[in-house]
Order: structure tokens, then sequence, then C-alpha cells
């Protein structure tokens, strides 16, 4: 990792700072997702434990993490991170539970009700890849 001394900077190194990574590989890299989308489609789990082994060097039990992992992963953090991190959640749900959508219901022609419903997506996989910005 690279690590500057902002007040060290001059403007123009400070701008360069600043700028995300050209993305060069954008047609490539969505090429490559579109692929790797189309065999999860068509393989299911099997695809996601053979493209983790391929691109993590992993070869997994599970897909879901348990609630001991999670617990261990937690258990091994400290304090203060501990603290920014449910600090942060917070903010992020006060801002997403104020903007969020309400639900709606016209009716538009008698006896013709349009509804807009809001139902919350029981689980949801997510795969951070390291990248130009590690998360």
């Amino acid at each position: 990792m690279q690590s500057l001394i902002w007040n060290d900077l001059s403007a123009v190194q400070r701008a360069q700072a600043l700028q995300r990574p050209v993305r060069a590989r954008g047609d490539a890299v969505r090429e490559g997702v579109a692929r790797i989308i189309e065999q999860v489609r068509a393989d299911g789990d099997g695809a996601l434990r053979l493209l983790t082994r391929r691109h993590d060097g992993v070869a997994l039990d599970a897909l879901e993490v348990s609630a001991a992992e999670s617990d261990a992963a937690e258990a091994e953090l400290d304090a203060t991170l501990k603290l920014a991190i449910a600090e942060a959640a917070a903010r992020i749900e006060q801002f997403h539970a104020a903007t969020a959508p309400q639900p709606v219901r016209v009716q538009t022609a008698p006896g013709v009700s349009c509804e807009r419903m809001l139902r919350p997506i029981a689980r949801v996989g997510l795969y951070v890849p390291a990248g130009s910005a590690p998360l």
C-alpha cells in the first residue's frame, strides 16, 4: 500500500492522489463478469465453488458463513474498530430509513389499483473483489 503525507504534497500531487485509476480494461472486465454470471446461472453453487477455487485458491465446504464463524471473527476485532463499525452502521441505517421509498397504492380507475410493495430479501450473496479499491 502506498502511503502519502497530505501536507507534504503539492496541489498537483494531491489531485493525482485523489484520481481513480483508469479503467482501460472496462470491456474485458465487463465480458469476464458476464461469463461468470452466466456460469453461475447455469451451474449454481457448483460454479461458485469452482470459481472460488480458481480465483481465490480456496475450497469451500459451505457458501454461507456460519454463526460460529461470524462470532469468532467478531471476537478477534479490536474494541475501537467494533465501535467504529457500529457507529457507521447506525449512520447508514439512519440515512436509508429516512430515504427509503414508501409503499404506494393508487386507484387508477374504478376497481383498478396499482401498488408498490416493498419486501426485504431474506438472503443475498455478495462478492467484493480486491481491485483498485480493496474493501
